[in-house]
């Protein structure tokens, strides 16, 4: 009788100790939640395209109208407008239809779906307000795509610095400064979720270098966008013997992290730049709208 009397009692304790330690865990992986949430895209998989010549349809049948570009007419500035629209619309004033091809050989686009022999795919893009299309299974081909880790995304860069923040509250976030020419520099925040980087569009600083500035760094949060200067104690001269620099996001303190992330995070998002690993071609970024945020 002695045994079965104390049987219950230690499968009670047993069970008590594994609610504890469940607590906990739960505990320890809510402390550890990314500040930044966002579900990833319906991606059901990538393609490439394998025909030299092929068309983006508006419905499943290559006899609808064809996804067609048209640039500015008599553009001479790096800053020419670029208008996505399907053939059957009419033509644009002031534009000049342009002879280049949108699905090109060796093009990448998510798949969001099938239908017959046609895929639907995802081509919404910095210029390319028109968020899906299709195109032939026949003149495409599977692409594996694989996780981003974080120290591919720290790799040294000439135009794109990376940095991601490893433990804490703001744990998995991720600060990428870039460069280029038409634009200058911005500073984007995003998060790494499940080997993707999700990047909303509205996430995203003009930054840019003030010498005489007494503060390190002074966000400008205002309703059409915001901005980001920063002083010589973040920054890093990107040639020698010449006043240029970029933001150092390196020397970048809790601190000043916390401000930043926190600055963006009010703003609700729309648009999402995912970036994913293709590794036979490197790191893509395909733009998402999200529906239900």
């Amino acid at each position: 009788m002695l045994w079965v009397m104390l049987i219950p009692v230690m499968t009670t304790n047993c069970n008590a100790k594994k609610n504890t330690e469940k607590s906990e865990t739960a505990e320890k992986t809510a402390k550890t939640e990314s500040v930044i949430q966002l579900a990833l895209p319906p991606f059901q998989k990538f393609v490439v395209v394998t025909s030299p010549e092929e068309g983006l349809y508006k419905n499943a049948d290559t006899n609808s109208p064809t996804l067609v570009r048209w640039d500015e007419a008599d553009c001479e500035s790096d800053f020419c407008e670029t208008v996505y629209q399907w053939s059957d619309q009419p033509d644009m004033q002031g534009f000049e239809l342009s002879s280049d091809i949108i699905a090109s050989e060796g093009r990448v686009f998510p798949v969001l779906g099938e239908e017959g022999d046609f895929y639907k795919i995802c081509v919404l893009n910095e210029w390319c307000d028109i968020e899906s299309a299709y195109i032939p299974k026949a003149s495409v081909g599977d692409i594996e795509s694989a996780p981003i880790k974080a120290d591919q995304l720290e790799a040294e860069e000439d135009y794109i610095k990376c940095r991601v923040i490893k433990e804490g509250k703001y744990k998995d976030i991720v600060l990428i400064d870039e460069y280029n020419d038409l634009e200058g520099e911005y500073l984007k925040i995003g998060v790494l979720n499940d080997g993707v980087v999700a990047n909303p569009v509205d996430y995203k600083f003009d930054s840019f270098y003030l010498n005489d500035q007494k503060e390190d760094i002074v966000i400008n949060d205002e309703e059409g966008g915001i901005s980001l200067s920063y002083n010589k104690n973040v920054a890093l001269a990107t040639e020698e013997g010449i006043e240029s620099y970029v933001l150092d996001l390196k020397k970048l303190s809790d601190e000043q992290i916390a401000k930043i992330v926190d600055t963006v995070i009010k703003r609700k998002p729309l648009y999402v730049d995912f970036m994913y690993h293709i590794p036979a071609q490197g790191l893509q970024n395909f733009i998402y709208k999200i529906i239900d945020n």
